[in-house]
């Protein structure tokens, strides 16, 4: 991702840290170039803390997790969609964010649904391990045509999906 896409002194950033390989990348991606930025985090019990283990300082607001292959619940997440667009929203007016930043996990749907619906800037990364297709969430957040600039981190991907930008955060 190139620093012009958020140019811009003291820009008001929400970004999700989630945990496991979204936030490593998400970390490489701000350790890039989160120094002229103010960053907000939505964090789930699992996704760091702001300040340590190479994640830049910012405020932090806690959401849930969504259910996972072992603890399945659709119940669940749609409690957790809906509680993480609701926060989204309360953020992006209290802390008057500028733009919403998601490496490819399942709250970037919530989160950038909301962003949208606020006229925010949306940027949407999907994840490295996605070598030749599109995740779901990159699928939702590419053909409703949720963000701005939608990136992928392969060529091969960059081929299938034309409104794409190949770019890398690693």
């Amino acid at each position: 991702m190139t620093r012009t896409a958020l140019a811009g002194e003291d820009r008001r950033v929400i970004i999700p840290i989630t945990g496991g390989g979204f936030s490593f990348e998400t970390k490489c991606l701000l350790n890039s170039f989160a120094g002229n930025m103010r960053l907000f985090y939505l964090k789930t019990e699992f996704g760091g803390v702001p300040g340590e283990d190479g994640i830049p300082l910012g405020e932090s607001y806690p959401i849930p997790s969504f259910s996972s292959v072992t603890r399945h619940s659709v119940f669940g997440d749609l409690k957790t969609f809906l509680r993480t667009f609701l926060r989204t929203i309360a953020v992006i007016r209290t802390e008057q964010i500028d733009a919403a930043i998601v490496v490819g996990c399942s709250h970037a749907v919530p989160l950038i649904l909301a962003a949208r619906l606020l006229a925010r800037k949306t940027i949407f990364v999907e994840t490295i391990t996605r070598v030749d297709q599109l995740s779901n969430t990159g699928k939702i957040i590419y053909y409703l045509r949720l963000a701005d600039q939608f990136i992928v981190q392969w060529p091969a991907v960059g081929a299938k999906y034309p409104r794409a930008r190949v770019g890398t955060v690693l």
